[in-house]
């Protein structure tokens, strides 16, 4: 059958490129692999480097090649094609439609070997006499990069997924197919779009910087390699470390990239959930840091020159473990984050993966242990090399914790045990990582004063006295006033983040002190102090924000809106959700908050609500500040055809604070139309009414006119109904509807509880007083809206950019003296 409308060439240059890209990495891996053999023999050398230099920069071509090719046909909607079908949308701007490339697993590892590719020309351009060994790791690292975009059979096992697969060749047996105008028909008409969660400018910059992180971390383990298979052992450290730093700087910066989207698109009120793709970064990034620290040792003393091959090995092996856990659906069930498998081919293609590197470096490093040369004296205890290694030692073993508890569904499967982290996991691991920041702060703020091989101790005294002193007075004013009172875990763990807040302090202080007493104020030279100090203010950012944030949005109002789930799912008692009614001013805290509009924009799927926040002087009434926040949420059907709310966080941000505020439930849009009447019945005292979700009983009914009461000086009579709401929920309400004459005109004062969905009305025949109910999803424009308060949040995203600094800056320097 011949389809019309298809655009078969760009995916067939695209499957093209990624074949090429494979074939190409195998010839690199080999040529180079030859040229480190032959290194001896110029000739030989020289031909086969030049080889293996062609074809790796054919690889570099193949892939960019692929990023063309894909992003021409998601540009264009091309949806016959699986990838665009799937990830893509005619409505989506074109900064979402970047954001296509990495939803899905093929455009991610496209973007790790597009960065495998761009690093290994620098090694080509700058690694000199390392570039023949070096690159013969890159290169086999990335014939494994490649398969993944594959998608072909080799004796009946599918090697890799291409993103350049047709829909009807994927799913073949759907009817649709027998239409050779199958693209006319309305069903691809559009594309699924992209997951409303990545539609935040935070995912249009997040993916490549992490994984930068990603592909940077194959250069160290490449060094050591090297190191190992030319018998240079202790040389390699040198060209390696700056790329060391490198790895951790990016894989930082990308991390907390995350965390900001977190921060501004996810509604658990916060930046860090412990979340299994946030720790597949988090780990590698702990131990690359404690790496690099082990490098440092070894290179200004000798020591430690056996555990810096572990350490770098560990920091490599623990990514792939790390993005085989979240990449291959074993953990589907726990993250929020929207990776899932590809069934046994990626599980597999994993195994295989971590086993070959796994494997080159056992025998590689058994071979050689021997030869590798060891300081037989032990370390002083008073010498900085052992405080480092010390250090280093505990980022492995908090690594090994976060590592354990992230594969439980792994181990529940190999062992079919059924072991849960609890209904608390963000304290399973803060229980355990807050002590560990304690010793890290600690550490970080003391060993810089310490001298390599041995410290006298009046030295040491002498240096660190008077940064102790003034991290203890600062820190100690914090504790004192600055109402740090977190005691929902009892008062041990709440002494833990005050002892934790004087050791991110200590930090601080220490190093900032270091910069001037140690290193002079040479600033080139001060990237790790820098670093350190970037490290401490994270530190304290996270326990002053976390340890005292504050729910702001506690309901007032009396109008619990039922149905509520928190962002984990789990049912919300509503006491923290205030109801907006569309309009009115309600009061949240020291601020009255109105609900003013909605709005939505013709390329834009969100809707759009203004939330305006005023905050007057009590007593002078004078406007102190006044702000609007625009919380904004995708409306997708759920279960049922109902509409459900995706919601999208707004801050007002603050030197020292953020408000940060987002939308919980609104009526649904399909079943709010208000079509309901009114059933009247005759009620006196006494009297109950049943509705659909409970019963209503009338307190007593009041009736009143001019001639006997003066209170009512604007109307001829009034007639009043006192009554109770009973909900089959437990819940109750009072109501006093009523009815005013004038003139012989009814003019009802309607009671709504919009809890309930009812509204009450009252009516006066020759019978006597009516009670009206009716029963309606429209009776009246709200929202329910959950705001928090993050103080000196900022503190955390400024020892970010520090750490980041400090890190490149230490990168910079170590590779302009190479």
């Amino acid at each position: 059958m011949e389809y019309q409308g298809e655009h078969l060439l760009i995916g067939q240059l695209g499957h093209f490129a990624a074949v090429l890209s494979f074939v190409a990495s195998i010839i690199a891996t080999f040529a180079y692999f030859k040229a480190t053999q032959k290194a001896a023999i110029a000739e030989e050398h020289i031909a086969w480097k030049k080889l293996a230099r062609t074809a790796f920069i054919i690889e570099t071509i193949a892939v960019v090649s692929i990023l063309v090719t894909l992003y021409i046909i998601i540009y264009n909607h091309y949806f016959e094609y699986k990838y665009a079908y799937q990830h893509s949308k005619r409505s989506l701007p074109v900064k979402y439609l970047i954001s296509c490339f990495w939803e899905g697993q093929e455009g991610s590892f496209m973007l790790w070997n597009f960065w495998h590719c761009i690093m290994g020309l620098v090694v080509i351009r700058t690694a000199k006499t390392w570039e023949a060994p070096v690159m013969t790791v890159l290169s086999l690292a990335q014939v494994f990069m490649s398969t993944f975009l594959l998608g072909i059979y080799f004796f009946n096992v599918k090697v890799g997924s291409t993103p350049f697969m047709l829909m009807r060749n994927e799913h073949a047996e759907w009817p649709i197919f027998s239409n050779p105008n199958y693209l006319q028909t309305r069903a691809f008409a559009d594309g699924n779009g992209l997951n409303i969660l990545l539609q935040n400018y935070w995912m249009v910059l997040h993916p490549p910087i992490v994984f930068i992180g990603f592909a940077s971390s194959t250069l160290p383990l490449a060094f050591a390699i090297a190191g190992l298979w030319t018998k240079r052992y202790q040389e390699w450290i040198k060209p390696a470390l700056p790329w060391a730093l490198f790895n951790a700087a990016f894989l930082g910066i990308g991390i907390m990239m995350g965390a900001a989207w977190a921060y501004e698109s996810l509604t658990f009120g916060g930046y860090w959930a412990w979340d299994p793709v946030e720790n597949a970064s988090l780990v590698p990034w702990l131990i690359i840091v404690a790496a690099v620290h082990i490098m440092l040792l070894n290179k200004s003393t000798g020591h430690s020159s056996k555990s810096v091959y572990w350490f770098i090995f560990l920091s490599f092996l623990s990514l792939i473990y790390s993005t085989f856990l979240t990449r291959t659906g074993v953990l589907g069930d726990t993250s929020v984050h929207s990776f899932t498998g590809e069934g046994n081919s990626l599980f597999w293609h994993f195994i295989v993966l971590m086993s070959v590197f796994s494997l080159l470096f056992f025998v590689l490093y058994f071979k050689n242990s021997k030869h590798i040369p060891v300081l037989k004296k032990e370390e002083e205890i008073s010498s900085r090399e052992f405080w480092m290694f010390v250090g280093a030692l505990v980022f492995v073993i908090s690594s090994v914790y976060i590592t354990f508890y992230t594969s439980l569904p792994l181990i529940n499967k190999i062992f079919g045990t059924q072991k849960a982290i609890g209904e608390d996991p963000e304290y399973v691991y803060n229980r355990v990582m807050i002590l560990i920041a304690v010793v890290l702060g600690l550490l970080t703020a003391v060993i810089q004063f310490l001298r390599y091989k041995n410290t006298p101790r009046s030295f040491w005294v002498k240096k660190i006295i008077t940064p102790t002193i003034i991290a203890l007075i600062i820190s100690l004013l914090i504790s004192i006033f600055g109402g740090i009172n977190y005691k929902n875990y009892g008062l041990g763990y709440l002494g833990a983040i005050h002892l934790a807040i004087f050791a991110s302090v200590y930090t601080i202080v220490a190093n900032t002190a270091y910069i001037w007493i140690g290193l002079k104020g040479k600033f080139r030279s001060a990237g790790g102090s820098i670093a350190h100090v970037g490290f401490g203010l994270v530190l304290l950012g996270i326990l002053i924000s976390s340890s005292k944030r504050e729910v702001i949005s506690i309901n007032r109002t009396g109008i619990v809106i039922p149905g509520l789930t928190d962002p984990k799912g789990r049912a919300d008692s509503g006491l923290e959700n205030i109801t907006l009614i569309q309009g009115v001013p309600t009061p949240m805290g020291k601020y009255l908050v109105t609900y003013q509009a909605d709005s939505t924009h013709p390329e834009d799927e969100k809707l759009y609500f203004r939330v305006n926040y005023l905050h007057k002087d009590s007593a002078t009434g004078k406007v102190l500040e006044e702000f609007n926040l625009y919380p904004d949420a995708f409306l997708v059907k759920g279960e049922g055809g109902r509409t459900q709310l995706s919601a999208n966080p707004d801050s007002r941000h603050y030197w020292h604070k953020d408000i940060f505020t987002f939308v919980t439930s609104m009526p649904d849009p399909e079943s709010s139309k208000d079509t309901a009447r009114f059933k009247n019945k005759p009620v006196s005292a006494g009297d109950t009414i049943f509705y659909s979700s409970g019963y209503i009983v009338v307190d007593q009914i009041i009736e009143a006119n001019k001639n006997t009461n003066k209170d009512l000086p604007l109307v001829d009579s009034a007639w009043l109904a006192d009554v109770t709401i009973y909900a089959n929920d437990g819940m109750s309400y009072k109501a006093q509807p009523a009815l005013f004459a004038k003139d012989n005109m009814g003019i009802p004062k309607r009671d709504t509880i919009i809890a309930e969905s009812i509204v009450l009305q009252v009516d006066k025949t020759e019978k006597g007083v009516e009670l009206g109910v009716k029963e309606s999803k429209g009776v009246m424009k709200y929202i329910t809206l959950k705001a928090f308060q993050f103080p000196f949040i900022n503190i955390l995203w400024i020892g970010v950019l520090v750490t980041t600094f400090g890190f490149l800056l230490s990168m910079w320097h170590r590779f302009t003296k190479n």
